[in-house]
């Protein structure tokens, strides 16, 4: 599992989470890694440097929850 973080293969640089339109955050995780560095380039484009780090799939839960924030699964090619 993947998730954009301030620095490449850092998750204690900190996770990057958009916001759903109840102020919650909410933390993308990719099962491919290519998906990842895809979207990561996307928001490089508005200006956000964003690296990809891996995540045990184990640990998703605990990571999120741990930070009180939602979040998703984008399954390949999403």
């Amino acid at each position: 599992m993947f998730l954009l973080t301030k620095e490449e293969d850092d998750i204690s640089s900190g996770a990057f989470a958009s916001v759903d339109d109840d102020g919650t955050p909410i933390v993308q995780f990719f099962v491919n890694r290519d998906d990842a560095i895809m979207y990561s380039t996307m928001l490089e484009a508005i200006g956000q440097d964003i690296g990809v780090t891996e995540i045990d799939d184990d640990m998703l839960e605990k990571f999120c929850g741990a930070l009180g924030h939602a979040y998703t699964v984008a399954d390949e090619g999403d």
